[in-house]
């Protein structure tokens, strides 16, 4: 979401007398999808805020964000099909074009248990590009999910300190008014973050906690990774 969160509030030190603060606009929220191999990279995310899908934003706004992301807009900012096959075109064919595997090597995903990474008019599109598709059981995302375990926190804490210095920012500029950031700073925070994270040790890390072993010996071909979102 992008408003500030009802049971904290935010003031300049030293404030004596403290107001309770939000931002004005509460419904406007945006979902990330993260894509990460195994070697540590993290893929271009895909950000879906909340929109038509071919209404006024994607028409006029989103093309004029931060190019290190892709955007769509769906009605609840959630990842559906139509959004899901966006990310397959956008994301995952281009890695498998930039990074065609070895002869024999094929290819592995590793998908959550979410209804649109089930349909057959995601799951055909993937396996048609090569992949081998391994679908997470529901209720085991938390244990061994790379993304859950070790990625999305990170992720989220790092976009949130963003929107803390804007909003600090905002007061100290405004005189304590504060608004609600835009799409644009959205965007940009989370284009930010995915450059600070992509090759952390976090990244690959991230695999070694779910006990994944099948890339702990000897470095393959870059072709070779796994991915996952």
């Amino acid at each position: 979401y992008f408003s500030y969160h009802q049971s904290k509030t935010l003031a300049l030190r030293g404030t004596k007398t403290i107001h309770v603060r939000k931002t004005t606009d509460d419904t406007r929220r945006a979902t990330a999808a993260l894509t990460i191999t195994a070697s540590g990279e993290l893929l271009p995310p895909m950000i879906i805020f909340k929109g038509s899908p071919k209404g006024r934003i994607v028409k006029t706004e989103l093309a004029t964000l931060d190019p290190t992301c892709f955007y769509r807009c769906q009605r609840a900012a959630w990842m559906d099909e139509d959004c899901m096959l966006a990310w397959v075109d956008l994301v995952l064919k281009k890695y498998l074009v930039d990074h065609p595997p070895p002869p024999g090597v094929v290819p592995v995903i590793l998908l959550d248990s979410y209804r649109c990474h089930m349909m057959a008019s995601v799951v055909g599109p993937i396996v048609a590009l090569g992949y081998e598709i391994i679908q997470i059981p529901g209720g085991c995302t938390g244990l061994c999910q790379p993304l859950d375990v070790g990625v999305n926190k990170p992720f989220k804490a790092r976009v949130r300190a963003k929107w803390m210095d804007f909003m600090t920012e905002t007061m100290e500029r405004t005189g304590n008014i504060i608004h609600s950031p835009t799409r644009r700073d959205v965007s940009n925070w989370a284009a930010m973050v995915s450059r600070e994270m992509n090759g952390l040790p976090l990244m690959a890390n991230a695999w070694r906690k779910t006990d994944y072993d099948w890339f702990l010996g000897e470095p393959r071909a870059r072709g070779g990774d796994a991915v996952l979102t």
